[in-house]
């Protein structure tokens, strides 16, 4: 028994731990993962009775074998083995975080501690960099206008933040120990939005705005928040109005890369524009040329393959291919949105399984958009839903939705959902 607590303390320290240790990179967070294929075995033998009586994990475990299956017709076995085949260690992560929270309620608590730690420093962090040059480990900028702080050359703080936010407003409305919550949501509502702006990640930027309309919509937490959002709009109109590079970066080169706006207009930005082609073409662009070009080729891709696709992660190889390269600049390790990355890779099957999860998280939302919050555990599935559905969303560019880092921070509210719905309080 005392080696069965030690045990359960240590791997309770690892889950606590596990936000922090995704700054680092793929390669603790893979470790940790692998660390809990231990405590897996032990959940596995006290629940295995009710372990496919579980809709979700069934689901899972369909669309996992599902994958498995299209990946053994479409790729080479050794890929297979080296990647596909170990998709279900994400299924597995979250089911751990659900076996180890129920052993401990407390630690919904230290991940709130957690992440809004975690939150402060990085913000704080890529703030030194912003206004100097360098963070405080002395890292310097990449691009005058993209700042990642102790990222470095990953350009993903702004990712980090956007995808974890709602889960981090969640653990701080369920806990009872944090004074002033009210403010102190606003104030993490306003130091993301800052944080964000800043990295200069434009769908990230998306996503916290995304975030900030359905938290707005929840009942209780419309006024503090209507107030707010007021303020965090008027601060980056400031903000953008003094710094040009920033507001070139963040609103006008989007747009510019649509080809929506003449050359006499973007020769006012030439002194803080590191590059922006000269387009003889004046048609519409979605996002971008680059964008567009590699949507275009998703889609032929698609319709040689409507039913299974080209198989996970199959664009980079098969975008080299002349009959799909229509474009001039096909190629990329993944098309860059979700939606047409589902449809190219797994077809119309794969499309099934992702449109049912946000139809559901989507449903979810509606239904639990007027509960109060009377500090509940289940309270956070709101927050969750969210989550779930930012980590998602099909209507942005996007990174690839097999990638490593990204899944464990969309398994990662997953696991804490599980515990939710098996908690023996009925709310939701």
């Amino acid at each position: 028994m005392y080696n069965l607590v030690r045990r359960n303390i240590f791997f309770t320290y690892l889950l606590i731990l596990f936000p922090a240790a995704l700054i680092t990179g793929p390669f603790i967070p893979e470790i940790i993962s692998f660390l809990f294929f231990i405590v897996f075995f032990k959940f596995f033998k006290v629940h295995n009775k009710n372990f496919f009586k579980n809709k979700i994990i069934l689901f899972l475990i369909l669309y996992y074998f599902y994958l498995l299956i299209i990946s053994f017709f479409k790729i080479e076995i050794l890929e297979i083995l080296s990647d596909q085949f170990y998709y279900f260690r994400f299924i597995i992560f979250s089911l751990v975080i659900y076996y180890l929270i129920k052993e401990n309620k407390n630690i919904l608590n230290y991940l709130g501690y957690c992440f809004l730690i975690i939150f402060v420093l990085l913000i704080s962090d890529v703030s030194i960099q912003f206004f100097f040059g360098k963070n405080s480990l002395g890292m310097e900028n990449i691009t005058t206008n993209r700042h990642s702080g102790v990222f470095g050359d990953e350009l993903i703080l702004g990712s980090y933040l956007s995808r974890f936010f709602p889960l981090l407003i969640g653990l701080i409305y369920i806990n009872e120990h944090f004074k002033f919550k009210t403010i102190l949501i606003s104030f993490i509502c306003s130091l993301a939005v800052w944080g964000v702006f800043i990295t200069g990640e434009r769908t990230a930027f998306g996503l916290i705005f995304v975030s900030l309309f359905f938290i707005f919509l929840k009942k209780d937490l419309r006024k503090i928040l209507a107030i707010n959002v007021f303020f965090i709009l008027f601060f980056l109109v400031v903000l953008s109005y003094f710094n040009k590079s920033q507001r070139y970066r963040m609103f006008i080169e989007p747009i510019q890369q649509m080809t929506l706006l003449t050359d006499k207009f973007l020769n006012k930005y030439k002194d803080v524009a590191e590059q922006y082609p000269k387009i003889e073409n004046k048609k519409f662009y979605i996002f971008s040329s680059h964008h567009q070009s590699h949507y275009k080729t998703a889609i032929e891709m698609f319709k040689d393959n409507i039913l299974f696709g080209v198989g996970p992660e199959q664009f980079r190889v098969k975008c080299k291919l002349e009959k799909y390269a229509i474009e001039s600049d096909p190629c990329s390790t993944h098309p860059h949105n979700y939606l047409i990355q589902v449809l190219s890779e797994t077809g119309i099957i794969g499309l099934f399984f992702y449109l049912t999860v946000l139809t559901f998280v989507l449903f979810k939302i509606i239904r639990t958009t007027n509960l109060d919050q009377y500090k509940n555990v289940k309270d956070i599935n709101y927050f969750i839903y969210l989550s779930i559905l930012i980590n998602l969303w099909p209507f942005f560019p996007s990174g690839n939705l097999f990638n490593n880092w990204l899944s464990f921070i969309l398994y990662f509210p997953l696991g804490i959902y599980l515990y939710t719905i098996d908690y023996k309080n009925d709310r939701i």
